[in-house]
């Protein structure tokens, strides 16, 4: 069996307003233009290794910030196979008898969406998070981006790989991979794509990361307890039923503006130092679907903690788990 690293760059749109992705950004976010993968064997060492560029057919502009960091531009990716045709190479590449492994969680959400989008078949194994195994390993309280990994486990960059080119950031993850003290651990971490959501220019509050001792202490302050209106900066009322955990670091509620009706409510947690966490807040008007959502998720959620307790007879730590909660800045669902 081999060990397949794969990490992706892609490009997005120029802006949010462009007619490309008011086209298709509900459905295509962000769109691939290189996959590179190495092939490490039973020993952990590199075999071999693909880099494959492609031509992007919606997004066709290479943001100057992509070009930048990737060194691609519509220049270099003008001969390119379009996605349908890499993913068909890559999947030959890759043989029978592999594992799938990715740094991070943003990769594997960015591929489903192409493969969505462009009505790809190719079938792939889990996409397992080697980023995961490491914060484990090293007791990180924050996920470490790979250089920092690299840095911990002192590798040098090699100055011909450059950062942010697909096939170089997978040859150092292969590298962090292999200096892992029991890399094999790495099938316990499969990873779940995340739904992403289209970006663009919506009206809202909201509020800068404040710190506090405890999620608890953060669900009980002020800020929590009677967010301000994003658009007359009134207290407003929650519901009595409170905030509804979606995962470690993230949580949704409803509250009523006596001027400007029901909103949605974002309240997003960071592992602090010293045990405590930052909460940061995002206010919007609330939609019938937002509403029937945070319903359901409760009800959900109320489900999975009284199981939790009947297996374990306490409830969860929302403090210890918000420490391993995954970090990213991808567009996700909330």
């Amino acid at each position: 069996m081999h060990y397949i690293i794969i990490d992706l760059e892609w490009n997005q749109p120029l802006n949010y307003q462009s007619q490309v992705y008011r086209e298709v950004g509900d459905r295509l976010i962000f769109e691939m233009i290189q996959i590179g993968a190495v092939k490490v064997d039973d020993r952990f060492q590199v075999v071999d290794s693909i880099s494959i560029p492609i031509h992007p057919q919606h997004y066709v502009k290479i943001h100057p910030r992509i070009k930048r960091m990737t060194h691609l531009g519509s220049e270099e990716l003008a001969d390119a196979p379009t996605f349908l045709e890499a993913m068909d190479q890559f999947a030959a590449w890759c043989g029978d008898d592999y594992v799938l492994l990715t740094w991070g969680c943003d990769d594997v959400s960015v591929l489903k969406q192409n493969m969505d989008f462009f009505g790809c078949t190719v079938s792939l194994p889990p996409l397992c998070d080697i980023q995961r195994l490491f914060s484990d390993v090293y007791k990180c309280k924050e996920r470490k981006g790979l250089k920092a990994a690299m840095d911990m486990l002192e590798i040098e960059p090699d100055e011909n790989r450059f950062f942010h080119n697909a096939l170089h950031d997978a040859y150092y993850t292969a590298l962090v991979f292999a200096k892992l003290p029991d890399p094999t651990e790495v099938l316990k971490y499969p990873q779940q794509p995340k739904q992403l959501i289209r970006q663009g220019r919506v009206e809202r509050a909201k509020l800068k990361g404040e710190c506090y001792d405890s999620v608890k202490q953060a669900m009980s302050s002020e800020n929590a307890l009677a967010p301000r209106c994003p658009v007359c900066g009134k207290k407003t009322k929650p519901e009595e039923e409170g905030y509804v955990r979606q995962t470690a670091d993230k949580y949704i509620g409803l509250c009523t503006c006596p001027h400007h009706g029901p909103l949605m409510v974002r309240l997003r947690f960071q592992a602090s130092a010293g045990g405590k966490c930052i909460m940061s807040m995002t206010l919007d008007k609330a939609t019938p679907s937002n509403r029937a959502y945070v319903h359901t998720k409760r009800l959900q959620m109320q489900q999975k903690d009284a199981a939790y307790l009947e297996e374990t007879g306490v409830m969860p730590d929302l403090d210890a788990e918000l420490q391993k909660a995954d970090r990213t800045s991808m567009p996700f669902e909330d």
